[in-house]
């Protein structure tokens, strides 16, 4: 008896939650106003260089010098 009720709760509370969401509104699209902060860069492949590495070696991987 107690099982069948609980059953039916669960029933119940799906069913709210199925027809709330059916029957609410879609929330509002949001327009956003206004100027970006960021401006885009204006740049040609001419200012663009490539960066050079070296390499780090790790102090501790060394054998001691002496």
């Amino acid at each position: 008896m107690f099982i069948r009720f609980i059953l039916w709760l669960i029933i119940f509370y799906l069913a709210y939650r199925l027809i709330k969401n059916w029957i609410s509104q879609p929330p509002p699209k949001r327009e956003v106003k206004g100027k970006p902060k960021n401006k885009p860069l204006d740049l040609s492949d001419a200012d663009v260089e490539d960066a050079k590495f070296r390499e780090l070696h790790d102090e501790s991987k060394r054998e001691p010098k002496g």
